[in-house]
């Protein structure tokens, strides 16, 4: 009986522990209405990252970032560059985009590939929210290209009218 008696205890740890294990270990959901805005220092493009990043908030992954991306109407996101390759998706709105020498239009359905280190910027001519998706990852498991440099090429564009405080959190 004591041999019983510890492997049911042995057994019961283990269960234990790999209940408190799955009890612990993130959801696999994330409701973006739990996690705040965050916008650049001029208040023209808003962003929430649900996945990866270092925000707080949202599904942990190492080596892609991943969320939902705004440009306020009559706003200008001056030109800018980073270390990370990115994708935006239009979902909603009109935008003057330019990438690199390329300049064009984009609406819903679009979608925009920026190369590392590639210059480009964000142009919204009309009263309506600008809506995407936008996507950066790790080259290569490259995961410092997250933590690289921000820089922007040109100064804020006046007359951007922005969000309003309280839609936001500066974050930079």
């Amino acid at each position: 009986m004591p041999v019983f008696a510890s492997r049911l205890a042995l057994i019961g740890t283990a269960l234990l522990v790999a209940g408190s294990a799955v009890a612990e270990a993130p959801s696999a959901f994330l409701d973006a209405g739990s996690i705040s805005w965050k916008v650049n220092e001029q208040s023209t493009s808003r962003w929430k990252t649900l996945v990866g990043g270092s925000e707080g908030g949202q599904l942990n992954e190492a080596d892609i970032q991943f969320g939902s991306w705004q440009l306020a109407p009559k706003s200008t996101y001056q030109g800018h560059r980073h270390d990370s390759p990115e994708i935006y998706y239009i979902l909603e709105g009109h935008a003057i985009w330019t990438v690199g020498d390329e300049t064009r239009e984009v609406t819903p359905g679009m979608t925009i590939l920026t190369q590392p280190g590639q210059v480009h910027r964000m142009e919204n001519r009309t009263n309506e929210l600008v809506k995407a998706i936008w996507v950066w990852w790790a080259p290569g498991g490259d995961t410092t290209v997250f933590n690289g440099s921000y820089e922007f090429t040109e100064p804020p564009v006046p007359g951007s009218e922005g969000f309003s405080a309280a839609e936001t959190e500066k974050i930079y």
